[in-house]
């Protein structure tokens, strides 16, 4: 089983719905786990909140009562249920020191915003301000959404991460601010069906992208999902 870490205290709801239907539309059996204190994913999805914990949308599976990340991966391994687990985390109690290797890819998401990245290096602090200096340094992939600058957050986000041990890895992902890509996300909020049919080029590409660092997947496979998941109609509110 893969997973992947999405690390942040950023609304990226909407970009990894579309990751997970596009690894879902490649035949891939996906959990979408939100680990965020905010709900981003639990409260942006109209999924029927079950006793389980687990809610099915959209051919893919949504949980939100998972505390931690090692009895998750524990349930999770003896389930085996999933391809794919993507994790999107704020919480700094949901991930121990011994869990970053367990992940096979992890990202550091931030919009522009100073809330963004104050509130994310809030985060990283209170997980990494126990770890032992002779430890290597983690991992990061940086994911940019709603860029409205020329690069200022990633110059802010350094300055404040410089004394973490962390590293940042290439390449990096950005998304840039687009009105219709805020419009898709809210008609798809309302539907019980998922569409990226007005969504900018830029967005999709990143989508893309970032399926086929996740996944096996090689160019051609990524190119013929993609046209695949766009074809898809509009969704109608509430329907």
């Amino acid at each position: 089983m893969n997973y992947t870490l999405f690390l942040g205290s950023t609304d990226i709801s909407d970009l990894l719905i579309y990751l997970s239907k596009f690894l879902q539309t490649a035949g891939k059996r996906v959990l979408l786990v939100d680990a965020s204190a905010e709900g981003f994913i639990r409260y942006n999805t109209p999924i029927l909140h079950t006793g389980t914990g687990v809610s099915e949308y959209d051919q893919f599976d949504i949980a939100y009562q998972f505390t931690d990340f090692q009895s998750m991966q524990e349930q999770l391994e003896k389930m085996q249920e999933y391809d794919h687990t993507l994790v999107l985390c704020s919480t700094p109690d949901f991930i121990g020191e011994k869990d970053w290797d367990r992940f096979d890819q992890r990202f550091i998401a931030i919009s522009s915003e100073r809330r963004s990245l104050e509130k994310t290096a809030e985060l990283l602090e209170a997980i990494l301000r126990q770890r032992e200096e002779h430890l290597p340094r983690i991992g990061f992939t940086r994911l940019f959404v709603q860029q409205v600058d020329n690069g200022l957050a990633e110059d802010y986000l350094e300055q404040l991460l410089i004394h973490l041990p962390i590293r940042f890895e290439d390449p990096s992902f950005a998304v840039p601010f687009d009105e219709m890509d805020y419009m898709q996300k809210i008609m798809n909020q309302n539907s019980s069906s998922i569409s990226i049919k007005r969504i900018s080029r830029e967005f999709r590409t990143v989508i893309q992208e970032i399926a086929g660092s996740v996944s096996q997947l090689n160019h051609s496979e990524l190119k013929v999902y993609a046209k695949k998941l766009s074809r898809r109609n509009q969704p109608v509110w509430g329907m």
